[in-house]
């Protein structure tokens, strides 16, 4: 997703609260990765994506009508001007609580799909960069596809059915 958003295809905008909480996950749910890895890349995102940041939100958490442990996310996308909110946690974010601030949830597959036929040219763009960026150790665009296949294999299918995939 941030190598997509990257090429300017959407904006990415997150607080502190989402990134600390990201990293503890993936510290969690990752054993194999190296914390000080991890740590490094939540400060590459914070450098790169100096813009995303939103803050001064958790006044509006009381009044978010989504799961209690979220209503930080929602709160900062209100602040943030966010038009959607991608997660894997839909059902933390009803329709019911996201209508009356004009917001969508969508998975990052569904999301990913979507902004490949928003501007495929970019995606394809932001792809061919990604590979071009891959040398430790080099993947093909099939091998990279493989990866991220767990967590949006609709959107890799739209990849493979391009032309890009059918180059790789």
């Amino acid at each position: 997703m941030l190598r997509v958003a990257e090429t300017e295809v959407f904006q990415v905008r997150w607080s502190e609260r989402i990134l600390d909480e990201a990293s503890r996950n993936i510290k969690a749910d990752r054993p194999d990765l190296e914390p000080a890895a991890i740590d490094r890349t939540f400060e590459d995102m914070r450098r790169s994506f100096d813009d995303a940041m939103v803050a001064d939100y958790e006044s509006l958490e009381p009044a978010m009508g989504n799961a209690a442990e979220d209503r930080h996310v929602l709160a900062a996308a209100m602040v943030g001007r966010a038009d959607v909110i991608v997660t894997e946690n839909l059902h933390h974010f009803p329709k019911s609580a996201l209508e009356p601030y004009g917001l969508d949830v969508q998975h990052p597959d569904m999301f990913l799909c979507n902004q490949w036929e928003l501007d495929e040219e970019s995606m394809v763009e932001a792809i061919r960069l990604w590979l071009e960026d891959l040398s430790s150790p080099p993947l093909s665009l099939e091998q990279l596809l493989q990866k991220l296949e767990l967590h949006t294999p609709q959107f890799c299918q739209m990849v493979r059915q391009s032309a890009l995939g059918q180059q790789g």
